[in-house]
């Protein structure tokens, strides 16, 4: 916090703390909260109603990929799955019975069809009865007809053993659904999943995050947004890093702003900027930390502190600038500025006295004692 500084008046002037107009570094930073998350997450939920039944992990612990994390029980598709086998198994019967009833009528009519060639030229010779003929004839016309049918409900059970097995395979996919298994190598973030808990279709269960990829999250106010880009550094600071800074860079900016209450209860328009981080050090996800988004740097400039500029009615900005041990009110052009100092464009040099803080009352042209 800064103090007010103090003047004297004496009859060798007004003292006053003076400072030096000097040449150096400055930024202007964006400053917010942001939160450690992983980089990649993933939310493990439910596909059906089903109940839990084992959960052999805990939060925190390390796994690898297909670790299994969660087992559910579905007692109807059991029951779906036992019907299905069932039925396919009497299909399988089915066409067996089927292919041998189609080899054998298939066999029956290529004796039946040789015997009535056989008759045609005895009976074209007269050597055979017309009666015998035609029941020969007759029986093969029979068998062809048995054939057309026993070959048509033989496919007809194949067709119903590809849909069972069509059917089959997507119950035993729901049923390996019911084991969540790890996709990555990583750490248990959260484990809601509860031995014995029935749970619906899109239940959370579990999330997992990948083991050393993590990242900050910072919700930005959209009025400090404007010169926020992708690629600009970050500087991160947090209580647990000690005095430790680490670095960082924008890497993205959410499209669209979101309502946030502040903790004094306003509402706040913000967008999320996440920020990739150059080294963790011993950050976890969801410690709080500092953010200070870069956007802008000038180097070698005129610097002098913020407070010794005014703020002009019509909008302009000033310094009292001591020559000669004289107050001189001077209007000058500032540029970007950072939490203690201001960068000057015009209206300065380097080297040149000022009054440092400007809000005191001097009166132009005033003898001035600084404490130079």
């Amino acid at each position: 916090m800064a103090l007010a500084a103090i003047i004297t008046i004496t009859g060798r002037g007004i003292e006053a703390d003076t400072v030096r107009v000097v040449k150096g570094d400055i930024t202007r930073v964006v400053e917010d909260t942001g939160y450690v998350q992983p980089s990649t997450k993933y939310d493990l939920q439910a596909t059906q109603n089903a109940r839990v039944i084992q959960v052999p992990v805990v939060i925190g612990q390390q796994v690898h990929k297909g670790q299994v994390l969660v087992v559910l029980e579905n007692l109807d598709l059991d029951m779906q799955i036992a019907d299905t086998q069932a039925q396919l198994n009497q299909t399988a019967a089915s066409i067996a019975a089927a292919r041998a009833a189609v080899d054998r009528t298939r066999l029956e009519l290529e004796n039946a069809a040789n015997y009535l060639e056989r008759l045609r030229e005895l009976f074209a010779s007269g050597a055979v009865a017309e009666v015998d003929f035609e029941a020969a004839r007759f029986k093969v016309e029979t068998l062809e007809q048995s054939l057309q049918e026993q070959t048509q409900l033989l496919e007809s059970a194949r067709a119903r053993e590809a849909g069972l097995n069509q059917l089959l395979h997507n119950l035993n996919r729901k049923d390996r659904q019911l084991t969540l298994q790890s996709p990555v190598e990583g750490v248990i973030l959260s484990l809601l999943a509860r031995q014995e808990e029935v749970v619906s279709p899109g239940t959370l269960l579990a999330s997992v995050a990948m083991t050393g990829q993590l990242e900050v999250k910072a919700d930005i106010l959209s009025d400090d947004l404007g010169e926020v880009e992708p690629g600009q550094r970050v500087v991160i600071t947090a209580p647990v890093l000690g005095g430790k800074v680490l670095g960082g860079e924008v890497r993205e900016i959410y499209p669209q702003a979101e309502e946030k209450q502040s903790a004094l209860g306003v509402i706040q328009r913000r967008v999320p900027v996440i920020i990739s981080l150059e080294d963790f050090a011993n950050l976890k996800p969801g410690y709080e930390v500092r953010v200070a988004i870069e956007t802008a740097t000038r180097h070698n400039v005129p610097v002098i502190p913020l407070e010794a500029v005014r703020a002009l009615e019509d909008g302009g900005k000033e310094v009292m600038v001591v020559t000669d041990n004289r107050a001189e009110h001077r209007r000058v052009q500032t540029g970007i500025s950072d939490r203690e100092n201001i960068e000057v464009t015009g209206g300065l040099k380097a080297g040149e006295m000022l009054i440092r803080d400007g809000s005191l009352n001097i009166k132009e042209n005033a003898r001035v004692k600084g404490w130079w």
